[in-house]
């Protein structure tokens, strides 16, 4: 007999989906539920879903299968974007889902579930009546990871990129007041976090829905001063509508991470034009030579698509040569999905799966061996790392993440000397390298 109180929570795709988990185990643990690692002893399993491209789509609707081959007798709630996504088409395909619950319906969970338990009646969503449980602030966080944590400071997208499904999915841009981004920023500086990684759909569009100039360099200033935070990330900014005091920003701040994640996706104009994203390729260049000037020893990361259907050999050739010879310190590359329900979907799928593969390899490889020179120049330098807990890889071993990498994606560094609380940021001193990961010893020079 499963004790009612204990639920299972997982959570997939990107780390804007990881803050809505953290608010759901605040809100279940709050409540009196109880957290178990073991799915199949839960009487409730959450999967916090991703729906942003047909392998996540794919990827969603196989854990929710298994999980409930697993656990037969469980109350499964699908929450995240799979069900913002298709809504209510997803009850008579996906029987095994007990209710679907969106984002903005977080609060409401431990009373709609508490009701479900109760009956003892596993059908739907609608067989319950929702206990409302609304309050005036949004929920705490249990974090899940040890000294740093991502702060989403806004919902949503007002962007026209052709390809994208988010504005869809998650509606309009809608900025968190800055006010209560302190407040948390205080709240997880007070429970050890020392690094904040600032998330949105577009970091550069914060505010801007209100009318607001500047927001996002406000919110930076204000942020600079929390107590306890010793590194302030920025991922996803758009390109064309970068803050032209952010460099100063970043520059006169002891906080603000040489860091900028900034998502190209293409630079021939042809298919930027076709992709909804009105740059050109040199305006691209000019804006990262002008950051690398403003901002010393700056660290870029950028993602590229392949495989567009504007993409012909000739649009392919100028992105390689892009990869080869600007300076770009990480970059991922993903292949084109044609996504229902965006205006991209009616140019069909013209590029071979194969032919996108490749070139997505070619990519790939012109950027490993760049990655590889430029990594094997930090050897013997001391920088900042934070530590992250002991290796995945031995138990010998520490993990965690230098300055210039940021979490799950740009690598990780593996201490073979020294020791450290989890959480705490160090010095370490680079004594070699493997592809994207670094080796190291701590030391207090």
């Amino acid at each position: 007999m499963k004790a009612n109180n204990l639920f299972n929570l997982v959570s997939l795709g990107c780390p804007k989906n990881r803050v809505d988990s953290e608010r759901i185990l605040a809100v279940m643990t709050s409540a009196g539920f109880t957290f178990t690692e073991d799915a199949g002893a839960a009487a409730v399993i959450i999967i916090n879903t991703c729906a942003f491209i047909e392998p996540a789509v794919q990827e969603s609707i196989d854990t929710i299968l298994d999980y409930r081959e697993d656990n037969k007798d469980a109350f499964i709630v699908v929450a995240g974007c799979l069900p913002m996504r298709y809504k209510g088409d997803l009850e008579e395909s996906l029987p095994e889902v007990n209710l679907f619950l969106p984002a903005d319906r977080i609060q409401e969970l431990p009373g709609i579930v508490r009701t479900a338990l109760r009956t003892h009646d596993k059908d739907r969503d609608h067989a319950f009546s929702l206990e409302q449980q609304k309050t005036a602030s949004s929920p705490g966080r249990v974090l899940t990871t040890a000294g740093y944590a991502y702060l989403k400071i806004a919902e949503g997208c007002s962007r026209s990129c052709r390809y994208c499904t988010i504005p869809s999915i998650r509606g309009p841009l809608q900025s968190t007041d800055c006010g209560q981004l302190e407040r948390e920023a205080h709240f997880l500086a007070s429970r050890g976090v020392r690094e904040l990684i600032l998330v949105a759909q577009d970091l550069t569009a914060y505010g801007g829905e209100k009318g607001e100039k500047k927001a996002l360099i406000q919110l930076l200033r204000r942020l600079d001063r929390v107590e306890g935070i010793r590194w302030v990330r920025l991922m996803y900014l758009y390109p064309d509508t970068i803050p032209r005091d952010l460099a100063t920003t970043i520059t006169e701040s002891e906080k603000i991470l040489p860091y900028l994640d900034i998502p190209l996706q293409h630079v021939s104009e042809k298919v930027l034009k076709a992709m909804g994203r009105p740059w050109k390729g040199n305006r691209i260049r000019k804006l990262i030579e002008s950051l690398k000037m403003q901002v010393p020893g700056l660290a870029l990361r950028t993602t590229l698509m392949v495989g567009y259907p504007a993409e012909g050999e000739t649009e392919f050739r100028e992105l390689s040569d892009f990869v080869a010879t600007c300076d770009i310190e990480h970059v991922g590359v993903f292949t084109y999905s044609p996504e229902e329900g965006t205006s991209a979907f009616q140019l069909g799928d013209p590029v071979p799966g194969d032919v996108k593969d490749a070139r997505a390899e070619e990519l790939r490889s012109i950027h490993s061996e760049k990655m590889l020179k430029r990594n094997r120049r930090r050897i013997g330098s001391v920088e900042e790392c934070l530590v992250q807990g002991v290796s995945l890889e031995s138990d010998l071993l520490l993990e965690g993440r230098l300055w210039h990498q940021a979490p799950e994606i740009d690598g990780t560094l593996y201490i073979t000397a020294g020791n450290a609380i989890p959480g705490e940021i160090h010095r370490v001193r680079i004594t070699g390298t493997h592809e994207s990961d670094f080796f190291g010893e701590l030391t207090a020079e």
